[in-house]
């Protein structure tokens, strides 16, 4: 079975230069999204992102305590990289990567993208997943965006949410 493949992009009221300094802490990527419980680099990696860069997120979703490990498979300074999740505890992947990437902006905001490419295991959990994996898409960009826009650290995901809701709503009735 193929890797199933979800994208999304959100709008982000920072420059691409700032958008990129954030997603460059890679290592500490826990220090500000609520979504991962810790985050550490691994095997002498710098906190920055780089090729070959890794990392360790623990994550707790629905009770479970889930360990992953990455590592920056692609990398382009200022506009993006992928990561593989090559180790993992308590997570049904066979195979996964994450890619960021700045899809354009101006001074004052940046279009940020998302794609996470996965396998399940078993195979035949992969399209069952793509629901979750397209609100995982969407809560991280929350987060990104939250932290870019506010500077607020580990708002929970449940909160932003809510923030962002209103805050949609609110646009689409002023036009």
């Amino acid at each position: 079975m193929k890797l199933q493949k979800i994208h999304q992009e959100m709008q982000i009221k920072v420059s691409p230069e700032k958008m990129w300094e954030i997603l460059s802490r890679y290592g500490d990527v826990s220090l500000f999204h609520a979504g991962v419980v810790s985050s550490f680099s691994e095997n002498g990696s710098e906190n920055s992102a780089s090729l070959g860069c890794e990392r360790v997120c623990n994550i707790v979703d629905v009770g479970l305590k889930i360990t992953l490990k990455e590592r920056i498979v692609e990398f382009v300074e200022g506009e993006s990289y992928r990561y593989e999740v090559y180790e993992w505890k308590n997570f049904p992947v066979q195979r996964m990567f994450f890619g960021f990437r700045i899809m354009g902006g101006t001074q004052s905001c940046t279009v940020l993208g998302i794609d996470i490419e996965y396998r399940a295991k078993p195979a035949f959990l992969t399209p069952l997943m793509a629901g979750k994996m397209r609100k995982l898409a969407r809560d991280v960009l929350l987060g990104y965006r939250h932290y870019a826009e506010t500077g607020q650290k580990r708002v929970p995901i449940r909160e932003l949410k809510e923030i962002y809701r209103a805050y949609e709503t609110l646009a689409a009735q002023t036009g």
